[in-house]
């Protein structure tokens, strides 16, 4: 998950070592458009965005995504006071959702919503989600050192919520956000995603032999079935506009290959690209999803992720094809966070999305006029 928590976490090797696995692997990135609703704000002009924000209080923390394809959502830090924004980035409108002394520690959007998630201590955190007013829907507590959420993308209402002990002990659930309603998960697997309104996928790893690879397994919430897919080697998985992707190793394990399924599991695209190895599993760079087309970034050779040296390549690919292209080949991209709006102009980009890619030229500004609150 992108990593908007401030805290280091530390446990016994071996767990430490299986959990890096489960964490580069099952975790999705924050590099999907947040949301994509296309209402339309007859102020807004199209053509043009607006120089640097200056935050209305404070120093420039982080960007947390879109609202929808002309608002990003925001936060700064003021004596103290983390506060949360609304922003059009043609208009300059600053809408105030948001503040608390609290130090957030992750926040995810959705279509409608908001979850703010603050660590209150090292076992205790506090949830609180909002709607884009800034009204409060939910507020709760959650007994917890590390925590994860995934909201379902076809019911608002409802979250699975991965709890972590400091000794790497795991526990899941799903929340009713309309009932305010916490539930046991029936499989104990951490980390799992949605794949439908009421299937949830996971690769269910060994935790007494750690792996590079595991099973992908899916369940059914309806029917409590649990079903094995007959697909090797994957190590990652994710979902995103009702298509699934897989990153599995090639018979010779050097190349990765990503392919793509839709959501009857029928395979689409496919294509191997150069990997890098890092301590106990391998790197996954950084993408975003736009429709039917998955963008990310892909070393030119295969190699350690520790002491690679040379640039990344910022690809195109049609995920119902295979089909790829490489974008901006005059620039030199870094492997970063990004995240695509959904009319595809910008790509929020950065490790705090400080900057706005823009999708034609290639050309990247920063976001903010102030420094970054460490």
């Amino acid at each position: 998950m992108f990593p908007l928590g401030k805290r280091n976490t530390l446990g016994i090797v071996l767990l430490f070592t299986f959990f890096i696995l489960i964490l580069s692997s099952c975790a999705p990135r924050q590099g999907d458009s947040a949301s994509e609703n296309e209402a339309k704000d007859k102020d807004v002009d199209n053509n043009t965005m607006l120089p640097p924000i200056s935050p209305i209080e404070g120093d420039f923390e982080q960007v947390y995504g879109w609202i929808k394809k002309d608002t990003i959502c925001y936060s700064s830090i003021f004596e103290g006071v983390y506060k949360i924004y609304a922003y059009n980035i043609y208009t300059g409108k600053h809408i105030p959702l948001y503040e608390s002394e609290d130090e957030l520690s992750y926040v995810m959007l959705n279509k409608n919503q908001l979850l703010i998630y603050s660590a209150l201590s090292e076992e205790e955190g506090e949830i609180h989600i909002i709607d884009y007013k800034g009204n409060e829907i939910l507020s709760r507590t959650m007994q917890s050192y590390e925590t994860d959420f995934a909201w379902n993308p076809h019911n608002e209402n409802e979250l699975l919520i991965t709890t972590l002990t400091k000794d790497w002990e795991s526990k899941v659930f799903t929340l009713d956000i309309q009932e305010n309603v916490l539930s046991d998960f029936p499989v104990s697997t951490p980390f799992p995603q949605w794949l439908s309104k009421v299937r949830v996928m996971y690769l269910d790893w060994d935790q007494s032999n750690p792996s590079l690879y595991a099973p992908l397994k899916i369940f059914n919430l309806e029917t409590e079935e649990e079903n094995e897919v007959d697909l090797a080697n994957i190590y990652f998985i994710d979902q995103k506009n009702d298509y699934l992707l897989t990153i599995s190793s090639n018979d010779k394990a050097e190349d990765a290959v990503y392919t793509f399924y839709d959501a009857d599991l029928n395979k689409q695209g496919s294509i191997p690209v150069p990997r890098l190895s890092k301590f106990a599993n391998w790197l996954v760079p950084n993408y975003t999803f736009y429709q039917n087309r998955f963008l990310t970034f892909t070393p030119k050779r295969n190699g350690n992720a520790e002491t690679y040296q040379d640039v990344f390549e910022f690809m195109e690919v049609d995920m119902e094809t295979g089909e790829s292209k490489k974008l901006f080949t005059d620039k030199e991209l870094e492997d970063q966070p990004i995240q695509i709006s959904s009319d595809g102009k910008y790509c929020l980009y950065g490790y705090y999305f400080e900057n706005m890619l823009n999708m034609e030229t290639g050309d990247i500004t920063p976001l903010f006029t102030s420094n970054i609150s460490q």
